[in-house]
């Protein structure tokens, strides 16, 4: 039994990613310090978010707004410290006045792609917020949906990157954030599928 599922496993991966060959490998992840992405009012949450799969593509700059529930949520600090040394020697950094639910930031290498690509990781830290719950609810935490000033990647030549971008729940209090089926028990079922609907349609032509 256990043969047969890894190999329609296999079989449903293949086709998988057949599908996502196209797709993006470079992706941006969020991170909840917060057991269960749950906190109490008056308890803090760390979120770090992170970048991951440049290979041989870099990150030269970002005009970025990340988006929450200010009256659930309240912003304490942001350190981005790490993805500014990525940027090379004295990056530009010009981020907009926080505001409740709103926090954007922008920011440029002036340094040139060949030192980029010669010093940058493949995946690094770009930011890590700490804010504290203030209200008993759920809130998303994650980019806007601007492509050009909400969740703008940049990279050779200031070029726009094709990137996954991810998001976070978070619950405050009585809140709760839906937890999602795991994607393990989805891919079995959609292997079992792949498995036996052919068995099944020869059987209904054999009718």
């Amino acid at each position: 039994m256990k043969k047969f599922i890894a190999n329609s496993l296999v079989a449903v991966s293949a086709v998988l990613g057949a599908g996502s060959a196209i797709a993006s490998p470079i992706v941006v992840s969020f991170a909840s310090s917060a057991l269960n992405q749950h906190i109490n009012v008056g308890e803090t949450v760390t979120i770090d978010v992170n970048i991951s799969g440049l290979g041989a593509e870099v990150l030269s700059g970002y005009d970025l707004n990340f988006l929450y529930n200010g009256s659930i949520l309240n912003w304490l600090s942001t350190d981005e410290s790490s993805v500014l040394s990525q940027l090379g020697a004295s990056p530009f950094v010009l981020n907009d006045p926080f505001a409740a639910g709103n926090l954007g930031m922008f920011a440029s290498a002036t340094v040139g792609d060949a030192t980029l690509l010669n010093d940058q990781a493949d995946d690094f830290l770009l930011f890590r917020f700490k804010l504290t719950g203030s209200a008993d609810g759920v809130t998303s935490f994650g980019l806007g949906g601007n492509l050009d000033n909400e969740r703008n990647f940049t990279g050779l030549q200031f070029g726009t990157l094709n990137v996954d971008v991810g998001g976070l729940c978070v619950a405050v209090g009585t809140g709760q954030c839906e937890v999602p089926e795991p994607r393990s028990y989805a891919l079995v079922g959609l292997a079992m599928f792949a498995a036996f609907a052919p068995t099944a349609m020869r059987r209904r032509k054999a009718k």
